[in-house]
């Protein structure tokens, strides 16, 4: 096997070691992969160089469930006291060392096992080195300590407020109650004597050192039973609470304190209620103007279906798309809920119904979208959507007249602080008499202009088709 005979090549090349001990060496590899995955771990095999000052690394197995503490192969690798200490101590004392912590050079946190690997003859020849990272075991527990002396510190400023500047604690918007270890109240400000009052059964005189959860019964033994911090919210005759509590250190002394922070929270509670109901009824009202809208489209529907004449189709079908597209935008309206709606969802549904209410007797259609992620207020987007059916109904009407085909695109993206909406064709162009004439063109001259305060503009392109673009200023809380 080629690995072996790396290790014993390198045996060869930089230790003293014997044949036979290297014949050890190699039993060790064998059941090194083992050992990896077994422990989750990287395991190595070092050897004592000639000089007697390095190891060499002649063996490493990496965990296959893991990814592995180092990024290249480290077999070969010259190993240095002053960066393994726990290995030369293994090496000159015969002794395992475990729970060594160390750092790799690629900046990760480990920690090492070290044990020997011994000849017959009990001479340490190797040894079998086990490292699991652990990195974020140290960043934890150095938040921890970072976390206990900034407790300590807030205790002894705290505690610095109640004594000397009292008037400080008593302005502070939040219920303040200190505890002692077993909850009985050390200090309690203004508004917390205001709870005491209104919801304890004992009287202002004689609030302090009793326990909290007399004074306050919504109060649990779990709140101040604990020894870092705990946040809940409390619902208690009609009135909604958070509830904060972090446990004070203070070196010295023989129990730890607890601080609980109250604040009432009822009216914000309330509120979010009452947005919740009025978002509600507004995804109602849009969901109630999808559907009659949705009517008086299958009444216009059922009336093409009795026979009109083909002028009259065209009329029917056109005023048909513009009470789909006035209804899409409802429809998104109805099930966010919020007076907002993605115009890219929008743009996709208006172009592909009204490319699919063609008739089946005009050419072929190619679709392209570009468009946008951004977010309209439910009024700009109802004008918007009219503008694009206006606009795709023109192409369809004008574009691709004795054509078998032809491709649109619309487009829809972000520039230069302003919104660009455009549809271009590949077809024959619009002429300036037709242009002049068309109803549609009127209406999407109108919403752009008085709606949306922007600028339409309609012009020849590429080989004779047309682009027609609408630009419109947005407000920032208009980007999705």
């Amino acid at each position: 096997m080629e690995t072996k005979q790396r290790i014993e090549e390198l045996c060869r090349a930089y230790t003293s070691l014997t044949k036979e001990d290297i014949a050890q060496i190699v039993i060790k590899f064998e059941m090194l992969q083992n050992i990896a995955d077994l422990a989750q771990a990287n395991v190595f095999i070092d050897c004592p160089k000639r000089n007697g000052k390095t190891m060499i690394v002649v063996a490493e197995a990496v965990p296959t469930t893991i990814d592995s503490l180092y990024k290249t192969s480290v077999v070969g690798k010259e190993i240095f006291e002053p960066y393994e200490p726990a290995v030369f101590r293994a090496y000159r004392s015969g002794k395992p060392t475990m729970a060594h912590r160390a750092l790799t050079h690629e900046g990760k946190h480990v920690k090492q096992n070290v044990t020997t690997i011994c000849n017959q003859s009990g001479k340490t020849i190797g040894l079998l080195i086990l490292e699991q990272e652990i990195t974020l075991q140290v960043k934890r527990e150095n938040e921890l300590a970072i976390l206990s002396e900034t407790t300590e510190e807030f205790y002894r400023t705290f505690w610095d407020f109640i004594t000397k500047e009292q008037a400080i604690p008593d302005i502070i918007e939040e219920a303040l109650i200190l505890l002692r270890e077993d909850g009985c109240i050390l200090y309690a400000n203004n508004f917390a004597i205001g709870l005491i009052e209104g919801y304890g059964q004992l009287k202002l005189k004689n609030y302090m050192n009793s326990r909290i959860h007399e004074c306050l019964p919504f109060i649990d033994i779990s709140d101040y039973k604990h020894d870092a911090f705990v946040q809940r919210e409390i619902h208690y005759l009609e009135k909604v609470f958070i509830l904060r509590a972090i446990c004070l250190k203070k070196k010295g002394d023989k129990g730890d304190r607890i601080l609980l922070a109250f604040r009432d929270v009822t009216d914000l509670r309330n509120k979010e209620r009452q947005l919740m109901v009025k978002s509600a009824v507004i995804k109602e009202i849009h969901h109630r103007v999808k559907n009659n809208l949705q009517t008086v489209g299958s009444l216009l529907r059922l009336q093409m279906r009795r026979g009109v004449s083909e002028e009259a189709k065209q009329s029917y079908q056109e005023s048909l798309n513009r009470i789909t597209s006035i209804a899409t935008v409802h429809e998104v309206l109805s099930y966010s809920g919020i007076e907002r709606v993605n115009m890219d969802e929008i743009i996709h549904k208006i172009a592909k119904t009204v490319i699919h209410n063609l008739p089946h007797s005009e050419c072929r259609i190619q679709l392209e979208l570009e468009t946008e992620p951004l977010s309209l207020h439910s009024d700009q987007a109802v004008s918007l959507a009219l503008i694009l059916t206006e606009l795709l109904q023109n192409c369809l009407k004008h574009a691709f007249k004795g054509r078998a085909t032809g491709q649109i695109s619309v487009g829809l993206y972000l520039l230069d602080q302003q919104i660009h909406l455009f549809v271009r064709d590949n077809g024959i162009g619009m002429q300036e008499t037709e242009k002049a004439d068309q109803l549609g063109l009127e209406i999407v001259k109108n919403l752009t202009q008085y709606d949306l305060s922007g600028v339409f503009e309609w012009k020849l392109w590429g080989g004779g088709g047309t682009v027609a673009s609408v630009t419109f200023p947005f407000r920032q809380e208009e980007i999705l």
